[in-house]
C-alpha cells in the first residue's frame, strides 16, 4: 500500500511520534528563524520543508555542506526509498540519532527501539530506508494523519517523475551530533556535515545560532531561484516535562507554571481538533450539499452564485489584510 502525504504541522508531527511510542519530545512551528535562538536548552533539532529543485539534486557537488561517509555511530541515516514519506523519514532519522545523544530525556518506545536494534547491523543506508518502507506499523501511523483521496486510486497516483517539480516539496532534518551539525536528507547518498560551524554545537545556543544561519542562507538561495515556499519546525523537549522541571528547580513559581501549563494544554486541544478534521473525509457531505443547493438552478443562476461567492471572499480577504 502507498504512503499518503502529511502536512508540515507541529501538531501532526508531535502526535505522530507520540503514536509511535516516543516520549520526551514535541514539535513547534518556527515562523521566524530568530525564534530558534530563544528556545535555549530545550532545542534538539530542526525539520525544514522546502520546494524540491531537480537541478540541485542532479548536481554532483553540493551547494551547501559536505557529504560525509564516516560519521558517529550514534548518527542514524536511512535513504528515502518510498514516495510521500519524506516527512516521517526526516523525523525518524533525527529522533533515532537524537535519542542516542539524549538518552535521559528522549525515550523511543518499543516500536522504534525494536526497529533501531533490527537495523543496527545494516551498513547500507538504502537498506535501512527499505526497512522503513516495509514497516506496516510505521506506515499505518504515518497514514493515520490524512484521509485518503477518494478520487485517486493508488495505481493512478502521480509519481515524482510525472509531476511538475514546482509542485514537489521535501523534508530534511538538521541535528547536532558529536558537536557537529548534520543535515539528514533521505534523497542524498549520505549525511551532510557543516564543518564550518565548528564542533561546539552540542551547546543548544550555539546550535540554534548556527542552524538559523544555515537556513537563512538556504532560504535566500532558494528565493533567488524563484522558490520562496518553506516552513521550519523545531524539535524540542516536551514542554510539559520542561515546565515540571522548572517548577521543581524553582526557576518558575506556581502561578507561572499554571499559566504556561494551561496555555500548552489549550494548544494541544487545538491540535487534536485539527487532526480529527484531517482524518475525516467530507467529500460526500460536500457533494450532497452542493446537489441540494443547485438542484433548482439554471446554469446562469449557478454562475451568478459562484460570482457572488467569489466577490464575498475577496471582500473578506480585503478586510483581513487592511
Amino acid at each position: 500500500m502507498s504512503w499518503n502525504t502529511i502536512e508540515s504541522d507541529a501538531g501532526v508531527f508531535t502526535e505522530l511520534v507520540k503514536n509511535l511510542g516516543v516520549q520526551g519530545v514535541q514539535f513547534e512551528d518556527v515562523p521566524v528563524l530568530d525564534d530558534l535562538t530563544m528556545m535555549g536548552c530545550d532545542l534538539y533539532g530542526v525539520v525544514f520543508l522546502f520546494q524540491y529543485n531537480a537541478e540541485e539534486y542532479g548536481r554532483d557537488k553540493l551547494s551547501h555542506g559536505q557529504y560525509v561517509t564516516e560519521y558517529p555511530d550514534s548518527l542514524f541515516f536511512a535513504q528515502q526509498t518510498i514516495q510521500n514519506a519524506c516527512g516521517t523519514q526526516a523525523v525518524l532519522n533525527a529522533l533515532l540519532s537524537l535519542s542516542a545523544e539524549n538518552p535521559q530525556t528522549i525515550k523511543l518506545g518499543n516500536t522504534l527501539s525494536t526497529f533501531l536494534e533490527f537495523t543496527s547491523g545494516f551498513n547500507d543506508s538504502a537498506l535501512k530506508g527499505e526497512t522503513i518502507s516495509n514497516s506496516e506499523e510505521i506506515r499505518s501511523v504515518h497514514n493515520s494523519f490524512t484521509s485518503p483521496d477518494p478520487f485517486v486510486m493508488d495505481e493512478n497516483r502521480p509519481t515524482p517523475d510525472s509531476r511538475n517539480t514546482s509542485e514537489l516539496f521535501h523534508f530534511v532534518a538538521f541535528i547536532p551530533c558529536g558537536g557537529a551539525i548534520y543535515e539528514l536528507d533521505g534523497l542524498r547518498s549520505s549525511p551532510i556535515v557543516y564543518s564550518d560551524c565548528g564542533k561546539d554545537n552540542g551547546n543548544p545556543e550555539i546550535f540554534a545560532a548556527n542552524v538559523a544561519n544555515i537556513l537563512q542562507k538556504r532560504i535566500a538561495a532558494d528565493a533567488a531561484h524563484g522558490s520562496a515556499k518553506f516552513s521550519v519546525m523545531a524539535i524540542i523537549r516536551d514542554r510539559l516535562d520542561a515546565l515540571k522541571d522548572k517548577l521543581a528547580s524553582g526557576a518558575i513559581d506556581e502561578y507561572t507554571f499554571q499559566v504556561q501549563l494551561n496555555n500548552e494544554l489549550q494548544k494541544r486541544e487545538g491540535w487534536k481538533r485539527e487532526i480529527v478534521m484531517r482524518r475525516n473525509n467530507f467529500y460526500g457531505l460536500a457533494f450532497e450539499l452542493l446537489k441540494q443547493v443547485t438542484s433548482d438552478m439554471t446554469d446562469d443562476d449557478f454562475k451568478k452564485q459562484v460570482s457572488k461567492a467569489q466577490q464575498s471572499t475577496q471582500s473578506k480577504l480585503g478586510q483581513f489584510y487592511q
